[in-house]
């Protein structure tokens, strides 16, 4: 069961006055739930702003832009800032190491403080293939590209005591289900160290495997960051073309578990890119002291309880360090040494690029 949030994304309280002069960070912000994101906040015409979008094409950049441009435009009669929010593209693709340590860099050379980075982009269901540094596709984008760009940007957010707001997926639930026979969790990544050619199972457990890891990898910022508020958000079942892109029977079957989850569990069902994005709008904008640092997040600002993934995972030969050094408020005991073993196995093999 989750808490519900004081505040709500479309309540009164969460002005434009918490972005005045902030710069985010949207990776993934020329499409879908990025770019939906990027036009929310920018919507809401924070005084001297800088939104940096991330992608790999500067023309979906460009179609961004123009829609905030538009709206802006259409606005004329509303009070806006003298000083208008600034969109400026960046390129990235987190499926390459070196180019997310160009991007991270262009940012360090650029700008004196980073308030919020929002790790939206990702791949989901995608058929087995590696990243150019050779680790598997959905968990190499999904979360060691991430992983590299949060390490690097730590210190402008630490600097401006920032947010770190991670969409995860509901799917991350998945990662525990118990096949094929003997599997743990995470078992040919952290458990041996291997790279994308010994990563076992089929696309959808690779996928909430590596969404899993983004809740986990919060919980360690949390733990070892405590001046960085970081959380996961989910956005639920979101109608993106990254479902468009999918299978047939992939389609059918995200929107089958939609209609489940409304029919039996609450849920939203299917919604548009713009209700996906309310819950990330929401963790950027609300009061920090409305937020739980290492929480979890569904839609929209409903605090979960974290689930023991602990059983699933594959223990440690020999003695194990003690997790974390921080003093977060981050509570996740049960999980301490799963998403330690994933911290460890995460800074060994993004070491060389934080140099």
């Amino acid at each position: 069961m989750g808490t519900k949030s004081p505040t709500h994304v479309t309540s009164n309280t969460l002005t434009s006055k918490f972005l005045n002069g902030k710069v985010i960070l949207i990776t993934g912000g020329t499409s879908g739930l990025g770019a939906a994101t990027a036009i929310a906040l920018a919507r809401r015409h924070p005084g001297a702003a800088r939104i940096y979008i991330s992608g790999r094409r500067a023309q979906a950049a460009e179609l961004v832009t123009s829609q905030i441009r538009s709206f802006s435009e259409s606005s004329l009669s509303e009070k806006v800032p003298a000083e208008k929010t600034e969109i400026i593209f960046l390129p990235c693709d987190l499926a390459n190491l070196s180019s997310v340590r160009t991007a991270a860099n262009h940012i360090l050379s650029t700008e004196s403080r980073l308030d919020i980075l929002i790790c939206n982009a990702g791949v989901a269901a995608v058929p087995f293939s590696l990243t150019k540094d050779g680790y598997e596709v959905q968990f190499g984008t999904n979360h060691l590209g991430h992983a590299l760009l949060i390490r690097k940007l730590l210190p402008l957010l630490q600097k401006s005591a920032g947010r770190i707001i991670s969409v995860t997926s509901f799917a991350h639930r998945f990662a525990v289900l118990p096949f094929p026979p003997g599997r743990k969790l995470f078992g040919d990544i952290i458990g041996h160290g291997q790279k994308g050619g010994g990563f076992w199972g089929n696309r959808w457990l690779r996928y909430a495997e590596s969404k899993l890891a983004n809740v986990l990898y919060t919980h360690e910022l949390a733990r070892r960051f405590p001046n960085v508020k970081s959380v996961s958000v989910t956005p639920g079942f979101v109608d993106t073309g990254m479902v468009h892109g999918m299978r047939f029977c992939d389609r059918v079957a995200t929107r089958l578990l939609a209609s489940v989850e409304w029919a039996f569990a609450g849920g939203r069902g299917m919604v548009t890119p713009e209700q996906g994005a309310e819950n990330q709008v929401w963790a950027a904008m609300v009061d920090s002291r409305g937020l739980k640092n290492g929480g979890l997040y569904d839609s929209v600002g409903v605090l979960q309880q974290q689930a023991n993934y602990a059983n699933y995972a594959p223990r440690g030969e020999g003695g194990e360090e003690e997790a974390g050094d921080g003093d977060g408020e981050c509570d996740d005991a049960p999980n301490m040494d799963l998403s330690e073993r994933l911290w460890r196995w995460t800074e060994g093999e993004i070491a060389k690029w934080l140099l």
